[in-house]
């Protein structure tokens, strides 16, 4: 594809991108308040990339228990909804679009994010990795599995998000299912070694997955 190429048009879905440039998401940890709710810096910071064909934001928890790194804005309260609405707004107002993207870390997280208590995870299998955590580095530590109506409450959790992304003002969602976190984790047996409906087969692995998915497809 050459340069030009990639300055036009391109429509996906009911969306009219004007270039196919787009903006992947970006850890960024700037949510530095009580809320993790987004400010007027995230505003600014989108909207100077707004000339994007698509921007995707930053991971967004659907949840406090969905948290694993210092500074991450939430999608899950009113407060964080009012300041993705300050971002959305003065994204919309240069005429780009924005997705964003959501999120729950799993076992990628430490008690210190949780008032003492474990992350949760598919199995209880320590992934032996670092979690960055208001004190600095900590080493992770044994999750605590998730129950099948724990597994139905997130989904409804990411069915919220989805909801609460509509008010926000986002023209879309991208679901975070790689990269070590929540639903990668049920995908792979080095951290799922369930025997219910959620783990043994490949298609059980990814239950969660898909059921969460038409969770927020419907909403």
């Amino acid at each position: 594809m050459t340069g030009n190429a990639l300055l036009k048009l391109v429509k996906i879905g009911h969306y009219d991108f004007p270039n196919r440039v787009f903006m992947a998401p970006m850890t960024r940890s700037r949510a530095d308040n009580i809320e993790n709710a987004p400010t007027s810096l995230h505003a600014e910071y989108y909207s100077q990339r707004a000339s994007a064909g698509l921007i995707i934001t930053e991971e967004s928890q659907v949840s406090e228990q969905g948290a694993g790194y210092i500074n991450t804005a939430g999608i899950y309260s009113r407060a964080q909804i009012e300041g993705w609405k300050l971002v959305t707004k003065a994204v919309h107002d240069k005429g780009g679009h924005i997705f964003i993207q959501i999120w729950h870390v799993g076992r990628i997280s430490h008690p210190d994010f949780h008032d003492g208590e474990l992350p949760v995870a598919p199995s209880a299998i320590n992934p032996h990795d670092r979690s960055y955590t208001p004190q600095g580095f900590k080493e992770t530590v044994t999750p605590r599995a998730l129950t099948i109506d724990e597994i139905h409450g997130i989904t409804q959790d990411f069915k919220k998000a989805a909801e609460n992304a509509i008010t926000s003002g986002f023209d879309g969602i991208e679901i975070h299912s790689a990269n070590g976190y929540l639903f990668h984790q049920f995908f792979t047996n080095c951290s799922n070694t369930r025997t219910d409906q959620y783990g043994g087969t490949h298609e059980n692995k990814a239950r969660f997955f898909f059921e969460t998915l038409d969770a927020v497809v419907r909403q």
